[in-house]
């Protein structure tokens, strides 16, 4: 996954490079935040110093580079999804969000009809449909709004990406297919690859294994169906203009894609945005029933709360400096830091303080300083899809008295090694109160 043996010139935090890594990939946030942003000018920084191993790119021009320049810094699939190869669902773990170079360039066009504007209009249906089933909009007793709004997500993937009629029926289905993605963070996972029935890789390859042979049998039926308005249908039934379609295994690696990026992001933006529209005072004094306002807020929240504190890795293929750097040497596992870009106080002044009117008084910041959901080329597919089911929900929670905060504790911690999530619970009541004062590693990002 990572090749300690290789050296560039440049400061870092000290330390034994093995350890450091392994802090850094199960710390992610906290590690770049409190270790590797005070050396904040350097255009990279190893995540040891002097080793290149880990190195996070920093600083708009350096940004820039590694995410416009995708034939040097390759989306890094190898050292983590280690899949036995040569089965039914070896490229389960292939889809254009790990794809590089011609091959993404096609998933990604032939993807395309998913966001079409068509689509997303009967996406927005179903959002605002699952919200009215919601405990937003019917319990009179307090409740989880973390494990509501994973309720919501799920749902909303369900009826749109796979067209469940039902979705109530097949929640069992959508958490195979994340199982999947939730095994392979496991360390044991990626350090002992052994296949046998009682390893955790052997049960990660037989969930694989699983997921893929339901997905597969979905994928056939569509096929033979008339195209319908989800996701799975349209892939399904989508050419190019030489007639080129992806294959069955092809679909089934594009929906667990789908899934392992867009469910839980998705669910904890919405959890996020509506912590900080609880519990900050100023948000207290905005009117949140207007879109242009409501949009700052959850723009705020994603830029000090942000869901992907860092990236997904690029692998360099070829030594290079990065912004005038030493030259950063082929095989290294680069990465782009926004918890550490979003709270640069040069590009967001006062930047632990919740200040939704930034986005509304002053200039916006450039697409390389400010990107919660990726840049680019590389940009999330689905960033469209998920911004619409936050903006729907969370405007008709908006539209309604908000609840009462009861958690005063929430701590941000990395989950599955890419998603920030609270650590428990958090719980509000349907009745309005008062605004709380938050405690907890949460307040390392946001200090009300």
């Amino acid at each position: 996954m990572f090749d300690t043996s290789l050296r560039m010139r440049a400061d870092g935090p000290r330390g034994l490079p093995v350890l450091n890594n392994l802090r850094f990939l199960t710390r992610s946030a906290f590690y770049a935040l409190r270790a590797m942003a005070p050396y904040h000018s350097q255009p990279v920084v190893p995540v040891t110093s002097g080793n290149a191993s880990i190195v996070v790119a920093l600083g708009e021009p350096s940004v820039r580079q590694v995410q416009t320049d995708n034939a040097t810094f390759h989306r890094a699939a190898d050292g983590v999804f280690n899949i036995p190869q040569g089965r039914p669902y070896s490229r389960m773990f292939e889809a254009v969000i790990t794809a590089n170079g011609e091959e993404h360039r096609r998933r990604r066009r032939l993807l395309m009809p998913v966001v079409h504007r068509t689509a997303m209009e009967h996406y927005q249906e179903v959002f605002a449909e699952t919200f009215r089933r919601s405990r937003f909009a019917g319990s009179s007793e307090p409740f989880d709004m973390v494990a509501e709004f994973l309720w919501i997500s799920k749902v909303n993937m369900l009826r749109c990406l796979l067209g469940t009629a039902d979705p109530e029926r097949h929640l069992d289905v959508a958490d195979d297919i994340l199982r999947v993605s939730d095994l392979v963070a496991h360390p044991l996972v990626i350090l002992l690859p052994w296949e046998r029935p009682w390893t955790p890789y052997g049960r990660w390859v037989r969930s694989t294994a699983e997921a893929y042979e339901h997905l597969a049998r979905l994928i056939e039926r569509r096929r033979g169906e008339p195209v319908r308005p989800d996701a799975l249908s349209i892939i399904c039934h989508a050419t190019d203009e030489d007639g080129d379609r992806l294959t069955t295994e092809e679909v089934a690696g594009e929906l667990h894609g789908f899934f392992a990026a867009g469910f839980e992001t998705t669910a904890m933006t919405m959890t996020w945005a509506l912590v900080t529209m609880l519990a900050a005072e100023e948000a207290g004094e905005l009117d949140l029933t207007d879109p242009a306002m409501l949009d700052a807020v959850i723009k705020e929240s994603q830029r000090l709360l942000p869901v992907v504190p860092l990236g997904l890795p690029r692998r360099v293929t070829a030594d290079v400096p990065v912004n005038g750097s030493d030259p950063v040497p082929r095989g290294a596992l680069l990465f782009t830091a926004a918890v550490v870009a979003h709270h640069d106080p040069v590009v967001f002044p006062d930047p632990y303080a919740f200040l939704p009117r930034r986005w509304l008084d002053g200039a916006a910041p450039s697409p390389y300083e400010y990107f919660p959901f990726g840049v680019g080329a590389r940009r999330c597919l689905g960033a469209a899809f998920a911004e619409a089911q936050v903006r729907t929900t969370l405007g008709m929670i908006a539209r309604r008295p908000l609840p009462r905060l009861l958690t005063t504790r929430v701590d941000y911690r990395m989950k599955s090694g890419v998603t920030a999530a609270p650590r428990a619970p958090v719980h509000v009541h349907p009745v309005p109160g008062p605004r709380p004062r938050l405690t907890g590693s949460v307040t390392t990002l946001w200090r009300q």
